[in-house]
This record gives structure tokens, C-alpha cells and sequence, in this order.
């Protein structure tokens, strides 16, 4: 059973320290962590992430006007750096089951020439060391397509990209109850299929088999979008313990 989350205002807050890598090194604590939204922050969650986990970065994957509409919560009021990377939300597309549209929509980002998806990874690379938090709605698609497609460039082990992803599972009833109150969110509840909020293993498992079929594995998805094995090299060497 995961310890519970030092973060009580983000519902989906967690470090991702300690994850292993396929040559046996594992994700060093405190550098990269991943949420849902913080706009619902505790003054003893900020407390916690600005003076304990001295956190550097913030990097928003909402949409602008989700962004500015919703907010950036307490943080604003720190001297945490902040980044917004606009990923685009999933939208219901019709004809497609409502239990592939999740899978669908991580594929398509990965393909996307438009998608900032690449300057978010090599934001994260250049970063690397320093402690930031990724984070979107509920933390689980935009956030997890991201944190799932950073893992496999460190070498994590699938299976342990998969177990992180489904901890998602277990918060996302208080997230959309959550949701409810707030009307941007209850809108796109009622938008799209109620499959699209659930945390589920096909949908993680078929995007890592996507990665591979589609792009030659993550590192030939950076290569072709110009993230050199340099870059690479910094990432690992700084978020992973010595081999």
C-alpha cells in the first residue's frame, strides 16, 4: 500500500523516486513529481513543496485558457518557476469506442508536429537534477502520456511505467467529485465518455506498444524530433543513482 501523499490539496501528487530502471538503477527522490491540479494547494502543501522539496520548476500541461481560467493556485505566490506547455485535451470523437478515444489521444500527440510535447521533454532535460512537478487536470493523460514517455527514456522498466500509472486509478473518484464543483471540468464531464476518466491498463499498455511500433521506442521518437543523445545522457545521469 503507497504512504499517503504529503500533498493533501493535489489529489494525485506523487514522487516518482525510486522507480527501477532495467539495468538495475533506480529514479533518485525529490527531482521529478508529478499531480494533478494545484490550484487547490494548502498553505501546508506549499510549505511542503517550496521549503522541503525546494522545488524549482512547475510545468502546467493545461491549456491556456484552462490555465488562466482556473488558475495556478498558492504557488503563484512563491519564487517557483513556472512553465505552461499547452497539451490540447482530449475531445470525444465519434465513431471511435469510448474506451480506445484515451489511447488514441496519447498516440496522436505522440505524432503530433504541433504537439509542444517534445520542448516539454527537453525542458525536462535540461532541468534534470532540479526538482519540478508536472501536472494537468486530474494528472492523468496529459501528465501521463509525459511522465510515461520520460520514464522510457530513463530506461524504467515497463512494468514499473505501468504500475505508476495505474496509482492514478485509485484517486480519480475524488478527482471528478472534485470536478463537479468546478464548471470547466463538469462541462467536460459530461462531454465526453465516462471511460475517458478512468485510469485503465490497456490504455498505458497500448501507448508504450504504440511508442515502440509507431516511433522505434522513445528514443527514436527524440531522435526524429531532434533530442540528441547529449540531452539524453544529462537526463539519466542526473535523475538516475550510479549503476
Amino acid at each position: 500500500m503507497a504512504e499517503p501523499s504529503p500533498v493533501t490539496g493535489a489529489f494525485n501528487f506523487r514522487d516518482l523516486g525510486g522507480l527501477r530502471t532495467t539495468d538495475g538503477r533506480t529514479l533518485r527522490p525529490g527531482l521529478l513529481l508529478r499531480s494533478d491540479t494545484l490550484q487547490a494547494l494548502t498553505a501546508t502543501d506549499v510549505r511542503y513543496l517550496v521549503h522541503e522539496l525546494r522545488l524549482e520548476l512547475v510545468v502546467d500541461l493545461r491549456i491556456g485558457p484552462e490555465a488562466v481560467g482556473e488558475g495556478r493556485g498558492p504557488l503563484v505566490e512563491t519564487p517557483v518557476c513556472y512553465l505552461n506547455a499547452p497539451l490540447r485535451d482530449l475531445s470525444p470523437e465519434p465513431g471511435l469506442a469510448p474506451d480506445a478515444q484515451t489511447l488514441r489521444f496519447y498516440l496522436d500527440h505522440l505524432g503530433s508536429p504541433t504537439s509542444p510535447l517534445a520542448t516539454v521533454v527537453r525542458v525536462l532535460c535540461a532541468q534534470a537534477g532540479h526538482p519540478v512537478l508536472v501536472h494537468c487536470a486530474a494528472g492523468k493523460d496529459r501528465t501521463g502520456l509525459v511522465i510515461a514517455l520520460l520514464l522510457r527514456l530513463l530506461g524504467v522498466r515497463d512494468s514499473e511505467i505501468v504500475a505508476d500509472y495505474l496509482r492514478t486509478a485509485t484517486n480519480m473518484d475524488r478527482i471528478m467529485q472534485r470536478f463537479l464543483g468546478w464548471p470547466r471540468y463538469r462541462e467536460h464531464m459530461a462531454r465526453v465518455p465516462a471511460e475517458v476518466y478512468r485510469a485503465q491498463e490497456h490504455t498505458i499498455v497500448g501507448f508504450l506498444e504504440g511508442l515502440d511500433r509507431e516511433h522505434g521506442g522513445a528514443h527514436g521518437w527524440a531522435q526524429a524530433r531532434g533530442i540528441g543523445e547529449p540531452e539524453l545522457t544529462t537526463l539519466r545521469t542526473r535523475l538516475l543513482t550510479a549503476g
